[in-house]
C-alpha cells in the first residue's frame, strides 16, 4: 500500500488507524537474551536436530556475569528451548536440564527466575505442552537453594504437593465429599476404570460436557455394564450447588468436596482424570473427549480380556 492509499484509507475510515496505534501501542516486543542456535543442516532427522537444539541452547549465555535477567526474555528462550524436547530423548534433556541448574546455582534470583520461567512453560494454561516431571525438577531445584528466601518457596511448595499427589501412573489421593442428598462419602479405587470430573454444575463446558458424555451410546453402555464409573465432584461449591445437580444421570457418582482443591491439580473446568482399574491414573486435565476415549479404550480392552 502507498502512503497515498494508506492516507485514504484513513480519511475514510477515521477509527481504522486509532485501533492501528492502539493495537501497536499494546504490542510488547521482546529482546533476546542471546541469538538462538539453529540445528546444523547436516543433521537429517527432526530427533537429531532436537536433541542438538536442546542439549547446546544455553551455550552462549554468560550465567557468571548475570546475576538476574528479564522475565519475559527468560521466559521466550525457555519457551524456544523446551519445544524440541518433545522429539529429543530423554537422556539429552536430563543432561541439558542438569546443566542449566548448575550453571545459575550461583544467582538465587536466577534460580527463582528459571522456576517462575519453567511454570510458565511446563504448568501454566499458556503452556506449549504440560510437563509435570520435568517442572517438578526446576522446583525441587528451588527448594534445595538455601539461598532463596522460604516465602519465595511456598508457591512451589504447594505445586510440589498437587503434582505428587497426581503424577500419570502413579495413585491419586484419596479424598471425601458430599452427595447432593448430605450423605458423606469417600473416593478411593475401587477397581472400575474411573473418569472423574471436576467441575462446576453451573457452568457452560461443563454441562456441555455432560450432554455429549451421556448421550454417547458406547460410552453410556459402558457405564451402564459397571465397566467404566464416572464421578462428577464440584470443587468450589457455593450455597444452593445442590439444586443444580437433580438432571445427572442416576448411574453416576456426584458430590462436592472443599478439598479436593488441595489434594489435586486441577489447572483447567472441567478438568478430567481417567483412573486405570489398578487405581493408577492414565490421564489428568484432560478435555471431555479424552477422557471419555481413554476410558472408552480402557474398558473395551479389559473387557476383550475377561472374554479369552
Amino acid at each position: 500500500m502507498t502512503a497515498g492509499m494508506i492516507a485514504a484509507a484513513t480519511f475514510l475510515h477515521p477509527g481504522l488507524a486509532t485501533a492501528q496505534e492502539a493495537a501497536e501501542s499494546q504490542t510488547i516486543y521482546i529482546q533476546p537474551l542471546f541469538d538462538y542456535p539453529v540445528a546444523p543442516d547436516s543433521i537429517p532427522s527432526l530427533g537429531e536436530k532436537s536433541d542438538y537444539l536442546v542439549e547446546h541452547f544455553w551455550d552462549v549465555m554468560d550465567f557468571q556475569s548475570k546475576s538476574s535477567v528479564d522475565q519475559n526474555a527468560l521466559n521466550d528462550a525457555f519457551s524456544v528451548w523446551v519445544s524440541p524436547m518433545r522429539w529429543a530423548k530423554a537422556e539429552v534433556t536430563d543432561k541439558s536440564v542438569a546443566k542449566l541448574m548448575k550453571n545459575a546455582s550461583k544467582s538465587p534470583v536466577l534460580t527463582l527466575q528459571l522456576t517462575r520461567a519453567a511454570e510458565e512453560n511446563l504448568y501454566s494454561p499458556r503452556a506449549l505442552f504440560w510437563a509435570d516431571k520435568l517442572y517438578l525438577k526446576f522446583i525441587d531445584n528451588l527448594l534445595s537453594n538455601k539461598k532463596v528466601p522460604q516465602a519465595r518457596k511456598e508457591r512451589y511448595r504447594h505445586h510440589k504437593k498437587l503434582l505428587e499427589n497426581t503424577l500419570v501412573g502413579e495413585f491419586p489421593a484419596r479424598f471425601n465429599y458430599e452427595t447432593p442428598s448430605g450423605s458423606r462419602a469417600h473416593y478411593t479405587s475401587d477397581g472400575v476404570i474411573t473418569i472423574i470430573e471436576f467441575g462446576d454444575p453451573g457452568c457452560d463446558d461443563c454441562r456441555y460436557a455432560k450432554l455429549k458424555m451421556e448421550t454417547d451410546i458406547t460410552f453410556s453402555s459402558l457405564v451402564d455394564k459397571g465397566a467404566i464409573s464416572v464421578l462428577f465432584i464440584n470443587p468450589d461449591p457455593e450455597e444452593g450447588w445442590q439444586t443444580q445437580m437433580v438432571d445427572f444421570p442416576r448411574n453416576w457418582h456426584i458430590g462436592a468436596s472443599s478439598e479436593v482443591s488441595d489434594l489435586y491439580d486441577i489447572r483447567v473446568t472441567p478438568s478430567f482424570y481417567v483412573i486405570g482399574r489398578d487405581g493408577k491414573i492414565i490421564m489428568k486435565n484432560a478435555s471431555w473427549q479424552q477422557a471419555m476415549r481413554g476410558a472408552i479404550e480402557a474398558a473395551n480392552e479389559n473387557l476383550n480380556n475377561q472374554s479369552k
